[in-house]
């Protein structure tokens, strides 16, 4: 499956993202997360924000011939690397107004992401409202994302920095660290699926697992 024509959104291009962030699809990072999805022979998985594919190769081997992954992303540079890794289906669209073929929908048992999510400030009800599409009932939405106080020390430097050259740093801060309270108020779109969602809560030098804590794990 192809990619959608789109306009070139590759203002951070797959090297770049390999070069500096390969990190967030290491296996000691990303296996907390994958042990909750629990990808099975056969099983339908959609990746929102699957980048240059790592992650979607490996869900891909999990279901097998006669399973179905699709990964979907806003960067056309990432999509098209995704699909030279092997990635089978790939999608360029924003995730928070998913644009795919109408015969995809209430058709996944399962919507994955991974540290992708809080990068979706302008409408992140939207994310969840494109997941609730591709569902089956009863499927699953299984995610990992930065949350409230995430990444909080740079992001007082750069408030502050950005504030005292006579900007306003809340419309120019990229990210969404919600807290536990604001974002199940969102879940809520997903009412009739199961969520499981890990949260970053701090910011750390190095990657720690066992900073990894489950804030949202309930059944909608």
């Amino acid at each position: 499956m192809a990619s959608q024509d789109h306009s070139s959104t590759s203002d951070y291009s797959a090297s770049n993202y390999n070069q500096t962030a390969a990190f967030v699809y290491s296996t000691e990072y990303t296996a907390p997360i994958l042990s909750l999805l629990k990808p099975s022979i056969g099983e339908r998985i959609a990746d929102f924000g699957c980048g240059t594919g790592e992650l979607t190769l490996r869900i891909q081997e999990a279901v097998g011939a006669s399973g179905f992954t699709v990964g979907i992303d806003y960067n056309d540079d990432m999509v098209s690397k995704a699909l030279v890794n092997g990635v089978r289906h790939a999608y360029i669209s924003d995730l928070q107004n998913i644009q795919i073929p109408p015969e995809l929908e209430s058709s996944f048992d399962a919507v994955f992401s991974n540290a992708v999510l809080h990068w979706c400030k302008q409408n992140p009800r939207g994310v969840l409202d494109g997941a609730k599409r591709l569902l089956k009932v009863g499927g699953r939405f299984v995610c990992e994302m930065g949350g409230f106080m995430n990444c909080i020390g740079v992001r007082i430097g750069l408030h502050r920095a950005v504030k005292k050259r006579g900007y306003e740093p809340d419309k120019m801060d990229p990210w969404y660290f919600p807290t536990i309270e604001e974002y199940q108020r969102v879940c809520h779109v997903l009412n009739g699926c199961q969520l499981l969602i890990f949260f970053w809560l701090r910011s750390y030098c190095k990657v720690r697992v066992s900073a990894l804590i489950p804030l949202i794990w309930f059944q909608g």
